[in-house]
């Protein structure tokens, strides 16, 4: 406690004891109680008052007899009027000082207990537990008695107490605390701050709970870890950040990677597994929200808190809330950083001679010869040989990126008000590659009459994304396919030659810097408004009428641009193309109508009742068409009119949904110690046929905080322990995320299906797809059990949970197998089961020390998954698994690795005639002739009776090789402030998951392609062989893969990863600095987003990104920002 607060307490406690009259009467005055309380006890009239206000009463235990019933009706009624109606007609009177209230024999003399004899003194201080400092003006009470003392300015006392008297020590702000008097006449007591998070308010659907009351599975972040993380991306902020919730980020393409939210692990292999996310309780995407919008963001894991959203609710559900106005004066806010991106990593590739040299010694002939490949290190023919390394002309930039938002918030009474305005903008690491986005907010509340409030919520946003393309002659575009055909190709071929032109590549069709160079684009606008009407009238006490409109509209406009490339071949200028042009729109309306009534009551100050109905409507349609033309006459005028009409492309098409609700929740509570909650719903989609398009889902919850038991307070033991809960939950959750017209078949036109009729060709179609008319939803029960913690007065917090997640009725389309069955293809039918169980741990320490605070929050997952079934798609493979035969099998997780396992590679001939006497490996096409050292051995696992049979196929000795979802989630921050500077860390990461290396990552010269420094480093080498070579001796794969490249061990690779997601160091000024400039608040930081990331991928490949070489990096930024609020 610094000198100006010790002398703040001590001014503060001389005028409280000067002027102690006036002060007496200034709370009493002002607090009034209205209640009505019929035929209860004194002792119950007593709790209820210092319930409802910050008295505290007291009063000898023989001083009056507190069982005597009373009743006692007020209505805004002052302190000393309920009081001079329940002791009217007794000899007991009161004293009112500040908010306590000694109660006391009419005649009674003071501390006339103690004149027994039968006393001693004591004394002690009160200091606060965590700062250590003393606490001035605390009060120390003998319980049962009138005798008591308040603490001086160093926190001390002295109080004459009887032989095993019992204390209780308060102060505002604090937990109380009990104390036995002993043999000791010195004590220090420690006082802890009462925990906020007993009083915190967590978002709940279609409402708001108490956090000590809430039994289910709620992850929550605030404002204010959101709104000081300099990024563009709510998804890429809220990473790590909870238990349970698994986020991918496989990129950082700006305006595109956005992220996947998993809830509790993969939960389907049929309908899509993706949360349901509600931004203000209306369906939205995390990427069209501005993060210093959000007020809150609550994640629903549990059927007891996300069964009121029923049919989407499977897979949990993110409510995010926005900010709204305050009863408060103006207050103008500006967030502001800038700041770059680079890439966190990319992969190396050798030289061009280096590669010329390994294709040579690959294929065992000469592809190069020596004076080309001097020529490629040298630089003596640059019009025919070159040394470039396209990742770098791609990957070239460090991407510009800031973003700014202003905000007002403010209000009185009757109005409050919040508007934003943001625009963010982000280069990419690749050149022409930028995203920009505009957003605007408006939050209005209005009390239109006493009991009915008007609340109103508009936002658009304008967005862009532009990308470079490819060009010329090569199959496909995009900026895609550029990052791939550039990771693919080896430079020794020149970009540009010597007079300035376009040098053909290595197919005769360009490079990927010249693609970069061109006129080639793609450009995609989005534009947004949403907005939400609400009523909510309160026609009685405790009773809310609700009703909200929402109306949101969506325009995606896309236009990509192949641009034709002039190549010199040869000397001879050949202009590639054809150029192209294709365009599309896109429009999305979605309308919903919303009506729910709750009514919350308490009865006795002891039973609490919340009861919640609704109704809910919604619909979306949307339309697209789309056009396209070849053949421009130049690369200046990228417009359809311009294209030839000879080559031309067009399409439309449009898909509705709509889905009604009923939906109810009861809560109950007995003095917010028993805990029960009963929710319901019943959802019908127009994505199932008529007869089972509607489902209930229903869940239950049980809590118990056993904290608020008398034994539990009464246990000197317990007293460290300042909330315990403990609760389980079960229900039912639904999933349709499939298309809006799964149940209903296709056919086929054209000419193959016409047929005469009546003299006249007809128009035929055939019936191409197997659906299923009773198709109806995906189900999934819920169960879970826990505790939740709170020590110390919030020294220290603990959460833990266990979860079981059965799906079963999976939308699941079989593979061909079951296909031909029919002899048609299959749509979705429901079959197929699958679980997901686990632990989930979240564990929260803080504590200030003087000038200096820190935080320290973790939490940890164990998510374990299984396919149980595939139902019709069960297939009994000939070594004794069950499954498609590729990535789901009975008894295994979800999205496995299915292959090989090896021994290493073949050392020499000797090592690979002897392995070939035993085993056979033709399934390869591979053989004793045609093996070589360096190439992988496979191990014979199993044949047709169990056991090895001497060959390696496919049938038989493929195995389970690990699975791509993780099975450990975990995160870390750590904070900490002194004096005006605060640092904080955030690690992530997860573990228990493998990644393949396949493709553009794992092999070398894979579709003609480049080699990595890795591969060169580590492949096998015959001069010195290595059985365990980390890579197999190099070979020209050509466009296929072969021997070396089954999926395999090999191949497999812990894809685990520790990730250091942000660091922030920043200033707060001193508020006296600021205000003479009208400034309530100034801090200035610097950030580092993703700056390091510890895993075993070889070095370029982060384990989030595809293998494909179609990926763009993650990024890494360095920001500096400013947060100011007038």
């Amino acid at each position: 406690m610094s000198r100006l607060t010790k002398f703040m307490f001590a001014v503060g406690f001389l005028l409280t004891t000067i002027f102690s009259y006036a002060g007496n009467l200034a709370y009493a005055q002002k607090q009034t109680f209205t209640f009505d309380l019929k035929n209860v006890t004194v002792k119950t009239v007593l709790q209820t008052i210092e319930k409802r206000s910050e008295f505290i009463f007291m009063y000898r235990s023989d001083l009056f007899d507190a069982s005597k019933r009373v009743s006692v009706s007020a209505d805004k009624q002052s302190i000393s009027q309920i009081l001079d109606q329940i002791l009217a007609g007794t000899a007991v009177t009161y004293e009112i000082n500040d908010r306590q209230i000694l109660l006391k024999a009419a005649d009674e003399k003071e501390n006339s207990f103690l004149q027994t004899g039968n006393s001693k003194k004591i004394s002690g201080i009160v200091t606060d537990g965590t700062s250590q400092e003393p606490i001035i003006g605390a009060n120390v009470l003998v319980i049962g008695s009138t005798n008591g003392v308040i603490t001086d300015l160093e926190g001390r006392f002295t109080l004459d107490v009887p032989q095993g008297a019992k204390l209780k020590i308060s102060y505002l702000g604090y937990v109380t605390k009990e104390l036995v008097v002993g043999d000791a006449t010195n004590y220090v007591i420690q006082l802890f701050e009462d925990s906020k998070a007993l009083d915190e308010v967590v978002v709940v659907g279609y409402g708001t709970q108490k956090k000590v009351n809430v039994i289910g599975s709620i992850a929550m972040v605030d404002a204010e870890k959101l709104e000081n993380r300099a990024t563009s991306s709510v998804v890429s902020a809220l990473t790590g950040q909870m238990p349970g919730v698994t986020i991918t980020q496989p990129g950082g393409r700006p305006g595109v990677n956005t992220g996947t939210i998993r809830v509790r692990g993969v939960g389907s292999f049929g309908a899509t597994p993706d949360a349901l996310v509600l931004i203000d309780g209306i369906p939205g995407n995390m990427t069209d929200i501005n993060p210093n919008d959000i007020e809150s963001i609550s994640v629903l894991k549990d059927a007891s808190t996300a069964a009121i959203y029923g049919a989407r609710a499977a897979n949990g559900v993110v409510l995010v809330t926005t900010k709204m106005g305050k009863e408060q004066k103006v207050q103008i806010s500006y967030n502001g950083y800038v700041g770059f991106n680079r890439a966190t990593e990319l992969p190396e590739y050798v030289d061009t001679w280096d590669y010329a040299r390994l294709l040579n010694e690959a294929e065992g002939i000469t592809r190069f010869t020596n004076e080309e490949i001097q020529a490629m290190r040298d630089g003596s023919q640059p019009d025919r040989w070159a040394n470039e390394h396209f990742v770098d002309d791609i990957f070239s930039g460090n991407g510009f990126q800031t973003g700014h938002d202003f905000s007002i918030n403010g209000g009185n009474e009757r109005n409050q008000y919040f508007a934003s305005f943001g625009y963010l903008s982000q280069n990419g690491i690749i050149p022409k590659n930028n995203y920009s986005r505009y957003t605007a907010r408006v939050n209005l509340t209005s009390l239109l009459a006493k009991n009915l409030k008007l609340s109103i919520r508009l936002r658009g946003d304008r967005a862009n994304t532009k990308e470079p393309g490819t060009a010329g002659a090569i199959d496909g575009d995009g900026m895609m396919l550029l990052i791939q055909q550039g990771l693919r190709f080896p430079g020794y071929r020149p970009s540009v030659l010597s007079d300035g032109t376009w040098g053909p590549g290595v197919k005769n069709f360009g490079t990927p810097k010249a693609w970069i160079e061109s006129e080639s684009f793609s450009e995609s606008p989005v534009m947004r408004l949403n907005t939400s009407v609400s009523l909510d009238y309160m026609p009685i006490e405790g009773l809310k009428l609700s009703a909200t409109g929402a109306y949101n509209f969506s325009n995606s406009q896309s236009k990509a641009y192949k641009a034709t490339l002039p190549v010199n071949i040869d000397g001879v200028i050949t202009t590639l193309g054809p150029s192209s042009l294709n365009e599309s729109n896109t429009n999305t309306e979605y309308k919903s109508f919303q009506a729910t009534a709750n009514y919350t009551k308490s009865f006795v100050d002891k039973h609490n009742i919340d009861l919640l109905l609704g109704y809910s409507w919604e619909d979306e349609k949307t339309r697209d068409i789309s056009a396209g033309r070849q053949n421009f006459p130049n690369n200046s005028y990228p417009y359809l009119t311009v294209g030839s009409p000879d080559v031309q492309t067009n399409s439309g098409g449009g898909s509705d949904w709509v889905i009604q609700s009923i939906f109810g929740r009861a809560q109950y509570n007995f003095r917010e110690r028993y805990l029960a909650e009963v929710t319901m719903r019943y959802d019908g989609s127009s994505r199932f046929p008529k007869d089972s398009r509607f489902a209930f889902f229903p869940s239950g919850a049980l809590g118990w905080r056993i904290s608020e038991e008398d034994f539990f307070k009464e246990n000197e033991n317990l007293s460290f322990i300042d909330n315990l809960k403990l609760k389980t939950s079960v229900g039912i959750l639904g999933n349709n995320n499939i298309g809006n017209y799964a149940y209903q078949s296709t056919y086929v036109l054209g000419n193959n299906y016409n047929y005469p009729f009546g003299g006249v060709i007809q128009q035929g179609a055939q019936l191409t797809t197997y659906t299923d008319p009773n198709l109806k939803w995906e189900t999934t029960r819920t169960i879970d059990a826990g505790f939740e913690s709170v020590m110390w007065g919030g020294l220290l917090s603990a959460n833990i949970t266990y979860f079981h997640r059965y799906t079963y009725d999976i939308l699941y389309k079989p593979n061909a197998s079951a296909s031909s069955v029919f002899g048609l293809d299959m749509s979705e039918v429901n079959t197929g089961e699958a679980l997901n169980h686990g632990w989930e741990f979240e564990f929260g320490h803080r504590n200030t020390i003087g000038d200096f605070s820190y935080s320290v929050n973790a939490n940890f997952s164990i998510i374990n998954n299984e396919v149980k079934s595939l139902g019709v798609g069960n297939v009994n493979q000939p070594n004794g698994m069950v499954g498609d035969g590729s990535s789901l099998f009975v008894g295994y997780p979800m999205q496995m690795y299915y292959g090989y396992v090896t021994d290493g590679v073949f050392t020499d001939q000797k090592d690979i005639d002897a392995w070939f006497a035993h085993t056979d490996q033709s399934s390869f096409g591979r053989n004793q002739a045609n093996t070589k050292p360096g190439d992988i051995r496979y191990v014979d696992i199993s044949g047709p009776d169990g056991v090895p049979d001497g060959k390696v196929d496919a049938t038989y000795d493929r195995v389970y090789l690990g699975s791509q979802i993780p099975k450990y989630t975990f995160g870390l921050s750590l904070n900490a402030a002194y004096k005006g500077f605060d640092l904080s860390l955030f690690l992530q990461g997860i573990a228990g998951v493998k990644g393949l290396l396949s493709d553009y990552a794992g092999w070398a010269f894979f579709a003609e392609g480049n080699v990595q420094k890795w591969q060169m480093e580590e492949a096998f080498d015959p001069s010195n062989p290595d059985r365990y070579a980390k890579y197999p001796r190099l070979e020209n794969l050509g466009n296929s893969s072969g021997h070396n490249t089954q999926v395999s061990d090999f191949w497999i690779r812990n894809a685990s990863y520790l990730r250091i997601k942000n660091v922030q160091l920043g200033y707060t000024f001193p508020k006296e600095w600021l205000k003479n400039l009208g400034i309530s608040n100034l801090r200035m930081y610097i950030a580092s987003e993703n700056p390091y990331t510890f895993h075993k991928f070889p070095d370029g490949w982060d384990p989030e990104i595809s293998t494909s070489g179609q990926f763009y990096p993650i990024l890494r930024n360095f920001t500096f920002g400013l947060n100011l609020k007038f």
